[in-house]
């Protein structure tokens, strides 16, 4: 009898959370009723509409809202053996996060911390998670909508200024093993916003995305982003990192219909979305986003001729900065340049020859095709080469976006050299900027924008490629604060 209650013990245990071989596990998890720090309105509706978002989509989900540490340790042990057998794996989290000493932390409902010793005691870190997620799927993914203030920042700042130092703002960027997609609603190192709506932009972005047809999830994020960008007016910029080998999409592609219906394009209702956002913000900057992301769309020659006018400066600034434009020409060697969007130049001190019939010429950082990519000319590992780009008049800079490295695929990712330090030139001065070896966009901020008619980038170190010595950028964009 004993054994038989023991054996049923078990059985109970296990049957909230088990996984087959194919299956799709799930944790979910919205804190909102903090106990000792302010609460937070979204991350319970986050929680629970996010579930059954994904339980629609085949998931079987743990998880739960307001959990405090002891439930949330224990959820994540559940979720940790579910993972051993379960072929796609995935984590969500909204509520407070917080990075000290570059290790991220999750905070649960009844956290309390005041001293930086007891931070592991009361919060639950990242990399603990990382450590379940990882113990055996085969695909994992990870969404963290954790990117908040720290809530306990005046008391660790009071309590020692060790800890004061040791303290940055939102999560930071997190190393990975492969097969991994990760997934923060800002980028590293930034605060993003709790939402005014019932979900935080973030997830409601992933909600009304993540169940297209056929769209990976690298097209996924891609639509979050523009989203959050959108509702955020520019402020809040999701960010992911990948090491998947392939192609993961939470829903199938959807079989052709027989007739065409009279419903409009989903592209088309987003590019009329986006366009009267665009309009409500009037700024130069935000039509060039526009017609970037929606160049082919019937909104676009509006937007271009609106953006001609929001972009034209006056006639004084012209005059006094076409002198500046032509002396910061000199600054580069530029062996190459090629006309990019939006009347911005983009001009490289060397380029490597064709191979084979590929090209890396600098017309390629700005192609929106990450499977292409500039690929500098010297024979060692480029440091000291240079890009700049030219604004034709002054532009309010506040940094760039970047895809580092040759982006066609993991192999090749790998194989060529990736930048690792910049120094970044403007009319304001020069900035030292480290990039993390990670695949996708990463965003660069400086610290406040500046006015400048020219951005110079030189290659100051870079990650070595496991196989050639060359040194390349997919994509780089500038983003204006005009």
């Amino acid at each position: 009898m004993r054994r038989f209650l023991l054996v049923l013990l078990f059985l109970l245990a296990g049957a909230g959370f088990s996984a087959t071989a194919q299956e799709r596990v799930a944790l979910v998890v919205g804190n909102s009723a903090y106990e000792h720090v302010p609460s937070l309105r979204n991350p319970r509706n986050d929680a629970e509409d996010l579930t059954r978002k994904l339980e629609g989509l085949g998931f079987t989900v743990v998880g739960g809202v307001d959990l405090d540490r002891r439930k949330l340790v224990e959820s994540l042990i559940k979720f940790g053996r579910a993972a051993e057998r379960a072929e796609v794996a995935l984590f969500f989290y909204a509520g407070h996060g917080l990075q000290v000493n570059g290790q991220n932390y999750l905070v649960p409902v009844d956290a309390m911390v005041e001293f930086e010793s007891e931070i592991d005691l009361s919060l639950v870190s990242l990399s603990g998670v990382m450590q379940q997620l990882e113990r055996g799927s085969r695909t994992n993914l990870v969404f963290l909508d954790a990117c908040r203030d720290n809530p306990f920042a005046k008391d660790l700042a009071k309590s020692s200024n060790r800890s004061a130092a040791s303290l940055s703002k939102g999560l930071g960027r997190i190393q990975t093993g492969s097969e991994t997609f990760i997934a923060f609603a800002t980028q590293p190192d930034a605060v993003a916003s709790d939402g005014a709506g019932r979900n935080s932009p973030f997830t409601n972005a992933l909600l009304k995305h993540m169940a297209t047809p056929g769209q990976s999830i690298s097209d996924m994020m891609i639509e979050v982003r523009n989203d959050v960008f959108s509702a955020t007016n520019g402020l809040q910029v999701p960010w992911d990192s990948s090491s998947l080998r392939g192609r993961f999409s939470f829903a199938p592609a959807a079989a052709q219909a027989a007739q065409p219906t009279a419903q409009a394009p989903l592209s088309a209702v987003e590019a009329k979305q986006a366009y009267d956002m665009a309009v409500d913000v009037g700024s130069c900057g935000a039509f060039e986003a526009f017609m970037r992301r929606y160049p082919g769309s019937f909104y676009a020659d509006l937007a271009k001729e609106l953006a001609s006018k929001a972009c034209a400066a006056p006639e004084q600034e012209r005059v006094a900065s076409a002198g500046a434009v032509t002396a910061t020409r000199r600054i580069a060697r530029e062996g190459t340049c090629a006309k990019g969007p939006f009347d911005v130049d983009y001009c490289v001190s060397s380029v490597l020859k064709p191979i084979k019939g590929n090209v890396y010429d600098p017309g390629l950082m700005f192609d929106g095709n990450r499977e292409t990519a500039w690929v500098e000319g010297e024979k060692e590992l480029g440091i000291g080469e240079t890009i700049t780009l030219h604004f034709g008049r002054e532009r309010l800079l506040s940094g760039f976006e970047i895809v580092n490295g040759y982006d066609k695929n993991q192999q090749i990712w790998a194989s060529n050299a990736r930048v690792k330090a910049l120094e970044a030139t403007t009319r304001s001065g020069v900035l030292g900027i480290t990039l993390q070896d990670v695949r996708g966009p990463s965003r660069v901020d400086f610290d406040r924008p500046v006015r400048t008619p020219y951005l110079e980038l030189r290659i100051k170190d870079v990650f070595p490629g496991t196989k050639y010595k060359d040194t390349a950028i997919s994509e780089l964009y500038p983003i204006f604060a005009d």
